[in-house]
C-alpha cells in the first residue's frame, strides 16, 4: 500500500536514536559514473550492514500538500515544507526509518549512509550533538523534499547549521545531471564533492577525502563554513607538502586506517580496475574516484555486493579464516539505484534491491514511477518490534533460503545460479520494458504508473513463490542427502526451476 510521509516520519524516528545503534551498521558504498558505466546511467548504491535478523521491506510514500507536518527526532520537531514529494525506499521494518536507496518523482536519490569513524581529538573540539542529522531521517527527508541533487546537497548543509549531527557518515545523491559524494565528520562539519562522470568509487567505514584544490567551492564542492578553520584553531589541522589541508588525516588520522574498511575499499580497485589495485596494504589510502579498466555493468557491481574477495588470498572460502567480506550474511538489504539521463525525471530511475542480504539471493527492479508493491514487501506487523520469523514478511522467505544454502556453498549453489538467471533476465528485459514505459507514459503518465507497478508486483510474487520452491526443494534434498553410509556419491543441488528454465529456453 501507499505510505504517507506523515505516517512514517512521525514517532518512529524517536526510536531509532537508540544509544549505539548506528554504530553497528557498517555498509559498503558503491559509485559508476554514467560515462563509465555499460549502458550510460549513473549507478549508486550500498550494502546496509546490520545484523542477521534485521529486517526491511520497500515501500513507496506518496506526495502531499498538507501543512505543519514536522520530523520527530528523538526530543526535537523538525518541519517539513508544505509539498514533499513521492518517492520509493528500502528501510528497516522494525522502525520504518533508515530509508535507505530512496528515489522520488524528480530523480532525485539518495543512499545512504555508511557509518565512518572520526578522531577522539576531532570529537572532542566538535562533538556530536543530540537529535541531529543521522542515517536513520535524513535521506527520507531529502527525497522528501528535493527536486536536484545539488538541492539535495544545499538542504543537507542547512540542515547541518541549524541541527548538527549526530554521527559520521557518507552519502551517495544523483539526479539526472550530476552525482554527489558527501562526507560528514565532526557535529558539525561536512563536505560535499561532484563525482567525476568518467569514474567509479568503492568504499568500506571509512573517510575518503584528503586534500581538495582541485575541486571550486560553489561549483563542484560544498562544505560547512567552518571544515577548515575548526581543525586549524584546535590545532588538529595536517597539511600536505604544498600546504594543502589533509581532510582524512585532520579529522580521521592514520590509526583509523585497519583492515577492516580498508581492504573493502581496495577490493573494489581489484574487481573494477584491476590496473591500479596491486598488492593490498593495510595502511594504503586508495583513491576515491578512478577509471574503471573497462565499462562497468550492473551485474557487475551485484557481483562486488555478494563478495567473498574471490579470486584474493583473502578469500575465507579458501583461508578459512573469519574476515570482513563486502558479502557479509548480515546485510540487511542491498540496492543499486541507476539513474537514466534519457527519459522522463518521473521514471527514469529503476532501484534494484535485494530483500536480504545479497549472497543466494535476487536483484529485484523498482521505478521511480510504481505507486505500489506487493503486498508481502511492505506488510509492516503493528506489534513489531525489530526482528521476527514471521512468513507474512517478504525478507523472512527470501533470508530462510539464502542462510540454508550458505551452509554449503559448493554443494548448493544452484540457488546462487538460479538467482543470477533471474538477474541476468531482468536486467535483459529492463530496456524494453522502459522504452514502452516511455511511449504510454508520454501518451498517459497514470496508464504508464499502473503499468510499471502491475509489472513490479508481479516479478515481485514470482520471486518470493521461487524463493518458496527452491527452499522446500533444498529442505528435502538436504533431507534426502542426510546419510552416514551413502550408497552413492552426492551430486549438487539443483533446483527445479532451473531445469523449467532451460526447457523453455531450448
Amino acid at each position: 500500500m501507499k505510505r504517507t510521509l506523515k505516517f512514517l516520519l512521525s514517532a518512529v524516528f524517536a526510536v531509532a536514536l537508540m544509544a549505539g545503534m548506528t554504530s553497528a551498521l557498517a555498509c559498503t558504498g558503491y559509485y559508476v559514473g554514467k560515462d563509465a558505466s555499460a549502458d550510460g546511467t549513473y549507478m549508486i548504491g550500498h550494502t546496509v550492514d546490520a545484523s542477521t535478523t534485521a529486517q526491511g521491506c520497500v515501500i513507496v510514500v506518496e506526495a502531499s500538500t498538507e501543512p505543519g507536518r514536522t520530523i520527530t527526532v528523538g526530543d526535537t520537531e523538525v518541519p517539513l515544507p508544505d509539498v514533499t514529494y513521492q518517492y520509493t525506499a528500502t528501510p528497516f521494518i522494525g522502525w520504518l526509518d533508515f530509508s535507505n536507496a530512496a528515489s522520488n518523482e524528480y530523480g532525485v536519490s539518495i543512499t545512504g549512509a555508511v557509518t565512518t569513524y572520526i578522531s577522539d581529538a576531532m570529537q572532542e573540539a566538535d562533538p556530536y550533538t543530540t537529535d541531529g542529522l543521522s542515517e536513520s531521517w535524513i535521506c527520507a527527508y531529502i527525497a522528501a523534499t528535493c527536486s536536484t541533487a545539488r538541492e539535495a546537497v544545499e538542504t543537507y548543509g542547512e540542515l547541518m547549521e541549524i541541527y548538527g549531527s549526530s554521527e559520521s557518515n557518507t552519502f551517495l545523491i544523483t539526479d539526472q545531471e550530476e552525482a554527489w559524494y558527501l562526507e560528514s565528520y565532526s557535529g558539525h562539519q561536512w563536505i560535499a564533492v561532484k563525482c567525476p562522470d568518467d569514474c567509479v568509487a568503492v568504499f568500506g567505514n571509512e573517510c575518503m577525502l584528503g586534500t581538495v584544490e582541485d575541486y571550486v567551492e560553489g561549483e563542484t564542492m560544498y562544505c560547512s563554513a567552518d571544515l577548515f578553520t575548526l581543525p586549524e584553531e584546535a590545532g588538529l589541522a595536517v597539511y600536505d607538502e604544498d600546504g594543502n589541508m589533509d581532510l582524512y588525516e585532520t579529522y580521521c588520522g592514520d590509526d583509523l586506517l585497519g583492515d577492516y574498511s580498508n581492504m573493502r575499499t581496495w577490493y573494489g580497485h581489484y574487481l573494477l580496475a584491476p590496473s591500479t589495485a596491486g598488492e593490498y596494504e593495510t595502511k594504503t589510502r586508495y583513491d576515491l574516484f578512478y577509471e574503471p579498466d573497462e565499462l562497468v555493468t550492473l551485474e557487475d557491481i551485484f557481483d562486488l555486493t555478494r563478495s567473498r574477495y574471490e579470486g584474493t588470498e583473502y578469500c575465507p572460502d579458501e583461508t578459512g579464516e573469519s574476515i570482513r567480506i563486502i558479502g557479509i550474511e548480515r546485510q540487511v538489504n542491498c540496492a543499486v539505484i541507476q539513474t537514466y539521463t534519457d527519459l522522463p525525471a518521473a521514471m527514469c530511475v529503476v532501484t534494484w534491491n535485494t530483500v536480504g542480504n545479497a549472497d543466494n539471493n535476487v536483484y529485484l527492479p523498482m521505478s521511480n514511477l510504481i505507486t505500489d508493491v506487493a503486498e508481502m514487501f511492505d506488510y509492516i506487523p503493528e506489534d513489531y518490534s525489530g526482528s521476527s520469523y514471521r512468513l507474512n514478511i517478504a525478507m523472512t522467505h527470501f533470508k530462510r533460503l539464502s542462510v540454508l544454502a550458505e551452509q554449503d556453498r559448493v554443494m548448493y549453489a544452484g540457488v546462487s545460479e538460479y538467482w543470477k538467471s533471474v538477474d541476468s533476465a531482468l536486467v535483459a528485459e529492463m530496456p524494453s520494458i522502459l522504452a514502452d514505459l516511455a511511449e504510454l507514459y508520454a501518451e498517459d503518465p497514470e496508464a504508464a504508473a499502473e503499468s510499471i507497478t502491475a509489472y513490479t508486483i508481479e516479478v515481485q510474487e514470482q520471486a518470493l513463490e521461487d524463493a518458496d520452491t527452491m527452499f522446500d526443494e533444498l529442505v528435502w534434498y538436504i533431507i534426502a542427502n542426510t546419510n552416514t553410509m551413502p550408497t552413492t556419491e552426492q551430486t549438487p543441488f539443483v533446483t527445479s526451476l532451473m531445469k523449467t528454465e532451460e526447457v523453455s529456453e531450448g
